[in-house]
């Protein structure tokens, strides 16, 4: 292990023990972050060079709100893995959505639990646009799942909060892919941002709207089954769907509305116009088309070929260092887990 990957672990609240050893309740294999129940148990694998050049990692600016509106022992261990290995860069939060023809609410301790009363109350033009499309989040209405936490007062101390789900993984350390990315101060952090005019057949057009003074230059597409936001993004987002003219897929919603009030926008990797030269290849693999569709790749809306998570399967993660979408847990053959 060379200095600049040794890593000392660190508890939440105190130093664990030695530089380089394992807690004790950190186990190896699928189980690994099943003892993780609360920010009490979790340690911090750092290393001691970078932890003294962020001064802000005692504190984070930053938060993750994790999405999934299933509960299951893997999406769990998922979940803590993302906590354990982000614990000191960012803060992260457990959403569950509750659809209105779901059952009962499951035993999984979360700081959010989205249900359709939730949706309605913080953005009714566009739960009442969901209800008339057929009262479905998907396709185009994901927003309504996690916007009633990433505008709740438990996080509106955070500049910047990034949304994953729960069938988004990376082939690596979560630290890894975070911490290049947490300097960034763009408005609008996503994938596969494309101009309408290199993708004029992507389906999500047909049923996209603007108001008549939004020049067609700022309709772009996106991907997010991660991205991040800026408070004012958030903020004007927000305004925009509240009002008559906007209309659509988040997809296009989210980089059009950037694009037009003049922030930021910025691709987290691949090969697009929105791509930094630093990240150009990096981060995740995909082909878009004219036509919107994304395959082959890492990160593509279908089909789901993975039904492990990268913790319990490294193996089946090729090549590493990218994120995945979608993984799939709950398809995968035999009994539940």
């Amino acid at each position: 292990m060379t200095d600049a990957t040794a890593g000392i672990y660190f508890r939440a609240r105190e130093c664990s023990g030695v530089a380089g050893s394992r807690p004790r309740n950190v186990t190896r294999g699928s189980d690994r972050f099943a003892n993780f129940n609360n920010d009490r148990d979790i340690p911090m694998i750092f290393p001691r060079r970078l932890w003294r050049r962020i001064p802000f990692l005692g504190r984070p600016r930053q938060a993750v709100v994790f999405l999934t509106h299933i509960q299951s022992v893997p999406i769990h261990n998922h979940f803590m893995r993302l906590k354990v290995e982000t614990h000191g860069l960012l803060d992260v939060f457990l959403c569950i959505h509750k659809a209105a023809n779901d059952g009962g609410q499951g035993d999984e301790i979360a700081d959010f639990r989205i249900s359709p009363s939730d949706e309605e109350n913080t953005l009714p033009i566009r739960f009442a646009e969901k209800m008339r499309r057929g009262g479905t989040i998907t396709p185009g209405f994901t927003d309504l799942a996690y916007m009633p936490a990433l505008l709740s007062p438990q996080l509106s101390a955070y500049e910047y909060i990034w949304m994953s789900e729960y069938d988004v993984d990376f082939a690596g350390h979560w630290r890894d892919f975070f911490l290049p990315l947490l300097g960034s101060q763009a408005d609008l952090i996503g994938t596969t941002f494309y101009p309408q005019a290199e993708c004029p057949g992507w389906c999500h057009w047909a049923w996209f709207e603007a108001p008549d003074v939004v020049a067609s230059r700022h309709y772009i597409r996106s991907f997010n089954p991660i991205v991040r936001f800026s408070r004012r993004m958030l903020n004007a987002y927000v305004a925009a769907v509240q009002e008559k003219g906007w209309r659509g897929h988040t997809e296009a919603l989210f980089p059009a509305i950037a694009s037009y009030n003049g922030f930021t926008i910025e691709d987290l990797g691949g090969t697009g116009p929105f791509t930094p030269e630093a990240l150009r290849g990096k981060n995740y693999l995909n082909t878009p088309s004219r036509d919107g569709y994304l395959t082959p790749g890492t990160f593509v809306h279908a089909p789901a070929t993975l039904t492990a998570y990268f913790h319990e399967a490294a193996e089946q993660f090729h090549p590493r260092g990218y994120l995945y979408h979608p993984v799939k847990p709950h398809c995968r053959k035999g009994p539940a887990g």
